[in-house]
């Protein structure tokens, strides 16, 4: 799932006025689940999207409105039999869209997405609650509450009791975005946990990398691509990399800062690279951990870091051969298989982005 707190930041800071649109409940086969977000500015134009077709525009026509009017609202759509088969769409179900005026003069809205720029970036965790209501003016400061880790907030929200900290750090517990009542017969609260980017850390620049690059790069992952020839870790061969950084892979894991959200894809020219970069990555990380060869290659490696100590059972929760089994065979198919095994991972996991 696309996360656009950070552009919200951006645009915040560059003093423009915007609607933040989201999807806060879903039934049936909506394309989009709850959570989906997507920003409407002022000149109409559109950062993301909710599913297209009649609901979208819809989003954006009423978009307009609150623009105008200052005032948030609440969108409800039931695309099914005859209202469905006006849209392009071809399945159908229950949606309700929440579109938020987020303006620059609202310096409480300014500090939490800051905050949030800030979490995704640094590799931290939080949630943030948003009241739902229809007319809350963009200058209200009452209607946002962001909730850090450590149980500190920025914000607040009425009827959420900011001082009952034991029912604060539920919300913390809560894994995906859900629409929620706080108080029998109050308004609603949309809970959207905050973690940080899918960063992909890839090991090695060579061929099937720039195609592994590329593919991951479009359905959402932040690359950092890593290697110790700068005629192959460059801009020119990797140009939708976020970072390239050319340095001895040995040296490399005190540079980088791997979290639970981190990919560490091991894609080198060597077995004794694979080795050495395998051996740090097990120590370091208890996400993903998948390295390319054959199985032949994958057992003299695993073989001599048992030797060294690493538990056998660790080593099983490695994907090598790296990439799903889809009978891939040029580098362009094994990026394929390698980009599908990642979002099969992500989209196991407690919270989809």
């Amino acid at each position: 799932m696309e996360n656009h707190f950070e552009d919200v930041s951006k645009y915040l800071q560059e003093g423009k006025k915007i609607i933040l649109a989201r999807i806060i409940k879903q039934m049936g086969s909506i394309p989009r689940a709850a959570g989906t977000q997507c920003i409407v500015l002022e000149d109409g134009s559109l950062k993301g999207t909710i599913g297209g077709g009649l609901l979208e525009h819809r989003v954006m026509e009423r978009a307009k409105e609150c623009l105008k009017k200052e005032k948030s609202s609440t969108m409800h759509f039931e695309l099914t039999g005859d209202e469905l088969s006006k849209t392009d769409m071809l399945c159908g179900g229950v949606a309700d869209v929440y579109l938020e005026p987020v303006f620059p003069g609202n310096a409480v809205a300014g500090e939490i997405f800051k905050k949030i720029s800030n979490f995704i970036n640094e590799g931290r965790k939080g949630v943030l609650l948003t009241l739902v209501s229809d007319g809350i003016m963009l200058e209200d400061e009452t209607s946002r509450l962001l909730i850090e880790e450590d149980g500190s907030t920025t914000g607040e929200i009425g009827i959420v009791p900011g001082e009952d900290k034991k029912r604060l750090a539920k919300f913390l517990e809560i894994k995906t975005p859900k629409l929620t009542e706080i108080q029998k017969g109050k308004e609603s609260v949309f809970v959207e946990p905050i973690r940080p980017y899918d960063i992909l850390y890839l090991f090695g620049a060579g061929h099937v990398s720039t195609f592994v690059a590329s593919l991951a790069n479009i359905v959402g992952f932040r690359v950092v691509v890593i290697d110790d020839r700068k005629e192959f870790a460059n801009k020119e061969r990797f140009p939708e990399a976020g970072k390239i950084m050319v340095l001895p892979f040995s040296d490399i894991f005190e540079k980088i800062n791997i979290s639970s959200s981190s990919y560490v894809a091991i894609i080198t020219r060597g077995h004794i690279h694979d080795l050495n970069v395998l051996r740090e990555a097990l120590k370091r990380s208890d996400g993903y951990i998948g390295m390319i060869g054959s199985r032949q290659k994958r057992e003299k490696i695993y073989q001599a870091l048992m030797e060294e100590g690493v538990l056998e059972e660790r080593l099983k929760q490695v994907h090598s051969p790296i990439g799903m089994d889809i009978g891939a065979e040029t580098p362009e198919e094994i990026a394929v298989s390698i980009v599908a095994e990642l979002i099969r991972v992500r989209a196991s996991s407690d919270f989809v982005r």
